[in-house]
């Protein structure tokens, strides 16, 4: 049976007309296409090294699983110097070697599959230290209810001078049931993440930076200097719910120092992140804007193979600022 697939492929200056346009994705198959390779690494200074190699698959076909290739010769070098072949474990259906990639190291990777050469290489970042985190407490506020609470949160670090650096900042709460839940994360008003924007604003107009997890970002405007990341947390404490017992409100952060193959690929990934609102989004959607690559850095194949060091805090955030207010 033949692939079929409808867009909305016309657009007019004063409102959109849809017109469905049949098109026939079968003629896009090739052998070329089923026969690439993909490699997906991500290295750090703690844990031993770990690929997986995985085929590619026709983006309109039935896939329920990966499809993992089990019997690769994938060599290792550091810095040039070949470290031997890594070992695949079919209980996790990886690649592993017992290397640990250090700051500065370049890693390399590289195997031969369907008759051609597979290469990826990265260097390890020097890892960024956390000097400080501080938080302020404003509410009750009427934000999602009358008894909304603003966290305002101060994370001290300073950027290495003289160079390009990346980074990648979480936090979440550190003891399930104990803590006070999770609240919506505010990444909005700082300047490192209105500078991410910028830069997504060339493919995606109108992006906000927002995100359940975290957001990569790099060292514009502060090279080489201290900085306070300001960043804020919403947290909904609804009158005669279990919250106002607890006593506990532990936030742990993570600061990632990530190489540039890994910010750039991050960032690739948000701008195909399209459940945006509004036109922007609903154009991406329906295949009228213009279309984006997902970032690769694997010669002979797709994927990344990316490094990142990581700087860990602790805070609770009850004993600095003390219990909700009862009244």
């Amino acid at each position: 049976m033949r692939n079929k697939q409808y867009l909305l492929s016309a657009l007019f200056p004063v409102m959109l007309i849809s017109c469905y346009h049949e098109v026939d994705l079968d003629e896009y198959r090739d052998k070329d296409g089923e026969n690439i390779l993909t490699i997906n690494s991500l290295v750090c200074p703690d844990s031993s090294l770990q690929v997986s190699a995985t085929k590619t698959y026709f983006f309109s076909d039935i896939h329920n699983d990966r499809t993992y290739v089990k019997d690769l010769n994938i060599l290792v070098k550091v810095n040039e110097v070949g470290r031997g072949i890594m070992e695949y474990d079919k209980t996790r259906n990886l690649y592993i070697s017992d290397i640990k990639i250090q700051s500065g190291d370049r890693v390399t990777i590289s195997t031969e599959y369907s008759e051609t050469f597979v290469s990826a290489s990265d260097i390890m970042p020097d890892a960024a230290s956390i000097e400080g985190v501080s938080v302020e407490r404003q509410g009750p506020v009427s934000i999602y209810t009358n008894s909304d609470f603003i966290f305002t949160y101060g994370i001290t670090f300073t950027d290495r001078p003289d160079e390009d650096n990346y980074y990648f900042l979480q936090w979440d709460a550190v003891e399930r049931g104990k803590d006070i839940r999770m609240g919506e994360r505010d990444f909005a008003h700082e300047l490192v993440f209105q500078q991410l924007a910028s830069q997504i604003h060339s493919t995606l107009p109108g992006w906000e930076p927002y995100s359940p997890y975290g957001l990569p970002f790099s060292d514009k405007g502060i090279d080489g200097k201290e900085h306070t990341i300001v960043v804020k947390e919403i947290v909904q404490m609804v009158k005669g719910s279990n919250e106002w017992r607890k006593t506990q409100m532990k936030r742990g952060f993570r600061l990632y120092a990530i190489s540039k193959a890994y910010y750039d690929y991050l960032v690739s990934v948000l701008i195909h992140q399209t459940g945006d609102k509004g036109l922007q989004g609903g154009m991406i959607d329906l295949g009228i804007a213009d279309p984006v690559k997902v970032f690769s850095n694997i010669e002979g194949g797709v994927g990344i193979l990316g490094c990142y060091t990581m700087a860990e805090s602790e805070i609770d955030v009850m004993k600095i600022v003390g219990p909700f207010p009862t009244e």
